[in-house]
């Protein structure tokens, strides 16, 4: 299914209204047009998501290098808006709701109306962890992470616990016992 992308100017953000859905086979497509107006000057964003149904890894991968390149430090904002209640679980799961600026509609994100629980901005380190952990973390010389730290990582990023530390004579009985 194709992503289709509206592109207007409202006040002075560049709004980008998206339809379909934003996955492995169209987050290129959002890419490109994302990264055209970030070379020709745009900074400002607002991403209304009200028409979109699914979000894939790969989606929020591209609204991470999005909101990467639109941080506060280079004067730019990225809010995003019209979040369905199945995409909005998929941000509050992967915690990535803590990671954006988000409205629940066009008009509270052009008044900058977001939801409180969204701090003004992210760490760099959680935003740095979230990068790296979807590939979006842009060095192209720093390997790909073991399953066993993504899962780490993506523990630490929600706020999880740390699993306990197994003793030599547990992992032993596990081997034995095919665990």
């Amino acid at each position: 299914m194709a992503l289709e992308i509206g592109n207007e100017t409202i006040s002075d953000f560049r709004v980008l209204r998206l339809k379909g859905r934003l996955d492995t086979e169209t987050s290129a497509d959002f890419e490109l047009a994302a990264h055209d107006l970030t070379e020709a000057g745009d900074k400002r964003f607002i991403v209304d998501l009200s028409e979109i149904s699914y979000v894939s890894s790969a989606g929020l991968r591209v609204l991470l290098a999005l909101a990467k390149q639109t941080d506060d430090t280079s004067g730019g904002v990225l809010r995003l808006s019209g979040m369905s209640s199945t995409v909005r679980q998929v941000f509050d799961l992967s915690g990535f709701s803590k990671l954006f600026h988000i409205a629940s509609d066009l008009d509270a994100a052009l008044r900058g109306d977001v939801a409180a629980a969204t701090p003004s901005s992210p760490s760099a380190r959680v935003s740095r962890t979230a990068a790296d952990l979807l590939g979006a973390g842009g060095s192209a010389s720093k390997p790909a992470p073991r399953s066993a730290d993504v899962g780490r990582h993506a523990g630490n990023l929600l706020g999880a616990p740390p699993a306990p530390k197994r003793s030599l004579w547990s992992r032993i009985l596990g081997w034995f016992k095919g665990q």
